[in-house]
């Protein structure tokens, strides 16, 4: 089986963001959160590795990535039409620069199919299936109170396993 290397989360949301709009079906942020976090619940239940680099917060509607939520926050509830990009100085030149996935192709392929298939959910399902998994619903009144902890990688994986056959992976 193959290794799974840590990526950033806007990579992983460049990702996310291209399938989807690749697929007609483009992600609004609520959406992106929610397919970020059940990725990253595959990778761990699969390859026993997380994907992202990154933490996901239990929020008010469900968890979130918060470099991720920063990143395109601006969209609000409307579709993500585009990649981040950043400007960057390279050699006294300024460019845009998107960060992008690296690992095999195998892998790549893997994950394109996961994503395909969670996108195919309504954002308020994503939301309703992290609602219902104790890794939420025991912490609701911290959530409400600004003061739960991020979910583990445990949690993750747990509610991952626990919706695998809802969301058809």
């Amino acid at each position: 089986m193959e290794k799974i290397e840590l990526q950033s989360p806007i990579a992983v949301a460049n990702f996310i963001i291209e399938v989807a709009n690749e697929k007609e079906n483009p992600v609004t942020n609520l959406k992106l959160q929610k397919v970020l976090f059940f990725l990253q619940g595959y990778c761990l239940a699969k390859y026993n590795s997380p994907l992202i680099d990154g933490n996901f917060s239990k929020w008010q509607y469900g968890p979130v990535e918060e470099e991720v939520y920063q990143e395109f926050k601006y969209f609000g509830a409307s579709p993500i039409n585009s990649k981040s990009t950043q400007l960057r100085i390279d050699s006294g030149k300024i460019e845009f620069y998107c960060e992008e996935i690296s690992m095999s192709d195998n892998l790549l392929n893997k994950i394109k199919e996961i994503v395909e298939q969670i996108i195919k959910k309504e954002p308020w399902q994503l939301v309703r299936l992290t609602h219902d998994d104790p890794s939420w619903k025991n912490y609701e009144d911290k959530i409400r109170n600004r003061t739960a902890e991020d979910y583990t990688n445990e949690e993750i994986k747990d509610c991952f396993k626990a919706n695998q056959e809802v969301l058809g992976v």
